[in-house]
């Protein structure tokens, strides 16, 4: 009782059907690996050729988070209050000259 050649549940032919797949995962890697210097230089002239982000990007993403994240309202409050402060520091700066002018004049007299 001699095998046929042609029988597919021959171990010899599983292990040549292996071997092969291996040859081939084997020879792919070859060619990876062989196109890797010219990936790697397209890669880079690609980040020499790319504009960097504008500078205010950070700003730009955190408005917009800032935006999403607060209602309207809550600005419009924020504002308001902001408005409300910058009146009284000048009404402040312009106190605090007033009496540095007064003071001048007291001692000049």
């Amino acid at each position: 009782m001699s095998r046929s050649h042609d029988d597919p549940d021959d171990p010899d032919d599983a292990d040549l059907a292996r071997l092969e797949e291996a040859e081939r995962e084997i020879a792919r890697r070859i060619a990876e690996v062989e196109s890797l210097p010219d990936r790697l230089r397209r890669e880079a002239e690609e980040r020499a050729a790319t504009l960097p982000p504008p500078d205010d990007l950070a700003d730009r993403r955190r408005r917009r988070d800032f935006e999403t994240k607060v209602s309207r309202g809550q600005l419009r409050n924020e504002r308001r209050a902001q408005r409300r402060s910058l009146l009284l520091t000048a009404l402040l700066l312009a106190s605090i000259a007033g009496l540095i002018s007064w003071v001048i004049r007291l001692a000049q007299s």
